[in-house]
């Protein structure tokens, strides 16, 4: 059976990417901790509560793209995401694609094709690491697809309301992913404004602006990228 042929796979980072995570972690702790401890103003407790809080999360982040996978078996296909796992069987997926990266160039290193298994409810799960960063897409998605044409069943049918259910939250998680790879963007252009000014007489910006410059960013960005949506 052709589906038995292709079966199992699973996906993981590449160790070359892993290795990146722990450089951005490395540089991203001494950049946000910095403006933290060059503001005088704030107490020496809230300083330390700011920065074990920082480790902890970029501590979270390292972890969970290790332990991050998408798996594929004759049941189906499990993702294990950074919250919480998730597991389609072969009939109850209606699609899956190799879609563009709404995030790419937002961020180096950032993949350009990105995958998603969909749902008869039209909910989509991205299938973690099956990406042009880890593995050759075309060549995973036909493999997933073989699999899933195999073992759906011969009670399987397409459903144009699916279709359209997929097509509008699309459009709206594309929305929001824009935003949040702006406004993170604008965390460490603010992050770097910040420190720059401190080596310059010019010390009219106070650290609340990278808190406040990624939260303005996101929703300009979210209103027009739906609006622009809305219109075609």
């Amino acid at each position: 059976m052709e589906a038995e042929r292709v079966l199992p796979r699973e996906y993981r980072i590449r160790p070359g990417r892993l290795t990146g995570v722990y450089l951005s972690v490395g540089i991203g702790i001494p950049a946000a901790a910095l403006p933290i401890w060059t503001d005088e103003d704030i107490p020496g407790r809230v300083k330390w509560l700011i920065t074990l809080l920082l480790l902890a999360f970029l501590g979270w982040l390292v972890l969970a793209a290790r332990n991050c996978a998408t798996s594929a078996d004759l049941k189906g296909i499990r993702v294990r995401g950074m919250v919480r796992n998730r597991r389609l069987a072969w009939e109850d997926i209606h699609d899956i694609r190799a879609v563009p990266n709404p995030a790419a160039g937002m961020g180096q290193g950032q993949p350009r094709t990105i995958s998603f298994m969909y749902g008869h409810d039209g909910r989509r799960i991205r299938l973690m690491y099956v990406d042009d960063n880890n593995v050759a897409v075309d060549r995973e998605i036909a493999a997933l697809r073989t699999a899933w044409e195999g073992l759906r069943g011969a009670d399987w049918a397409p459903g144009a309301e699916t279709d359209r259910r997929i097509a509008r939250k699309a459009g709206r998680e594309g929305s929001v992913v824009t935003a949040m790879s702006w406004a993170l963007c604008s965390v460490l252009a603010a992050t770097l404004l910040f420190i720059a000014l401190l080596f310059t007489e010019d010390s009219a910006m106070s650290p609340e602006w990278i808190l406040i410059t990624p939260v303005v960013t996101f929703f300009v960005v979210w209103i027009g990228s739906r609006l622009r949506n809305g219109s075609r």
